[in-house]
């Protein structure tokens, strides 16, 4: 199991991303966090198997709707001894 922290830029935040990012978590059987930053990003806490994290990331690239715009992502290994049980939204 591995854990990514993601960072979203782009036009993400007031379009419906982070409920997105929740739904596609649960067809790829993600666990972890999706918040948006001050700064307009969204933050995304991932984990789960590496091909499912994979497949994940890359639906996350793909924009629901036409007012969904996203630039890029970064990516980097979250270091965590925590294991998420389910998918939330934090507010």
């Amino acid at each position: 199991m591995k854990t990514y922290k993601l960072i979203v830029k782009g036009k993400v935040q007031g379009v419906g991303y982070r409920n997105y990012s929740k739904l596609l978590a649960a067809d790829y059987s993600i666990n972890g966090t999706v918040r948006n930053q001050s700064n307009g990003d969204v933050m995304i806490i991932a984990q789960g198997s590496a091909e499912n994290l994979e497949n994940y990331i890359k639906n996350l690239k793909v924009p629901q709707h036409r007012l969904m715009s996203i630039q890029d992502i970064e990516i980097e290994d979250y270091a965590s001894d925590k294991v998420y049980n389910n998918f939330k939204v934090i507010y």
